[in-house]
């Protein structure tokens, strides 16, 4: 990658654009994003910060974006300030529907692949100075929300193509019973590949019916997802969806997560290919799983 290559900040309604050709220009030099210390810096950073952000972060590990703005005026040297202190507005930050919680993507190019890293920009310097005329230095310090680098593109893997096989258990028993005992499940592969070298959990699975008691299995690890519902139709939907800090389980929008089986376990995908199955005592024509995710890699 280099130095000047193009790199973006915030959503929509607040992006700026790292190394562009439009004025005012804003310059990063940095190859890959860095993990800073604040108190290496000796910032102050304010002890709240936004609704849902009660702790201070002095003394623990930051993520800064350090540039230089180039205006081509008077008027473009208030707009560029005034662009880089919106990176950072609370308003924006906390009610953004595009943002997650305020964490807005930083976006940038590394060996011909598009990366992004969710931050939440906390605090801006801009140390105003006429000593460079309009040349502008500035910091943006920001707070991780996980220290994971992903991939940009939001990867699928569905079931939706292939063709479900069927399966069917027996037992001889020296005695007989006075039912028939045997079951039969059916199973729908897809492939999840993470070109990264780091777990990451899935950005969300969606489970279509016809199926009863739909279970997720990643057979890279062993580890699967079941829960005790009825999908009856093709109408019926389950969703899942879970990182570090949250669960949702929904059944046509209703909370199911009391039906998760006990054995489940929320899996993360390895690197390198995850065979994704979805298994169900019964599977009827038009069932089928989606799995998105982004690969990832670790923060340096």
């Amino acid at each position: 990658m280099s130095i000047y290559a193009s790199s973006s900040i915030g959503t929509t309604t607040n992006t700026i654009t790292f190394n562009g050709t439009t004025f005012p220009i804003f310059r990063v030099q940095s190859r890959r994003p860095q993990q800073r210390n604040v108190r290496d810096l000796d910032i102050n950073i304010p002890f709240e910060n936004g609704i849902s952000d009660f702790e201070t972060l002095i003394g623990k590990v930051a993520y800064i974006i350090e540039g230089t703005m180039y205006p081509g005026g008077e008027s473009q040297y208030d707009e560029g300030l005034a662009r880089l202190r919106k990176v950072a507005s609370l308003e924006i930050s906390q009610e953004d529907a595009l943002s997650d919680g305020g964490y807005v993507p930083y976006q940038y190019s590394e060996f011909n692949q598009d990366k992004i890293i969710f931050v939440k920009v906390l605090y801006v310097d801009i140390p105003e100075s006429t000593r460079k005329g309009l040349v502008q230095p500035f910091k943006l310090v920001c707070k991780i929300k996980d220290p994971t680098i992903y991939g940009s593109v939001l990867n699928q893997a569905s079931t939706s193509t292939a063709t479900p096989s069927a399966s069917t258990g027996t037992a001889i028993f020296p005695f007989t019973y006075p039912i028939v005992y045997g079951a039969s499940t059916y199973s729908v592969t897809a492939d999840a590949n993470n070109t990264g070298d780091l777990p990451v959990y899935p950005i969300g699975i969606t489970i279509v019916g016809p199926v009863n008691s739909p279970k997720i299995t990643n057979n890279a690890t062993g580890e699967y997802l079941e829960v005790s519902v009825n999908l009856g139709s093709t109408s019926d939907q389950l969703v899942i969806a879970y990182d570090k800090d949250s669960l949702r389980v929904e059944s046509n929008g209703v909370s199911v997560i009391n039906q998760v089986t006990s054995t489940s376990k929320f899996f993360k995908l390895q690197p390198g290919s995850n065979t994704i199955t979805l298994t169900g005592t019964s599977i009827g024509t038009g069932s089928y799983a989606t799995l998105t995710y982004r690969s990832g890699w670790p923060l340096g």
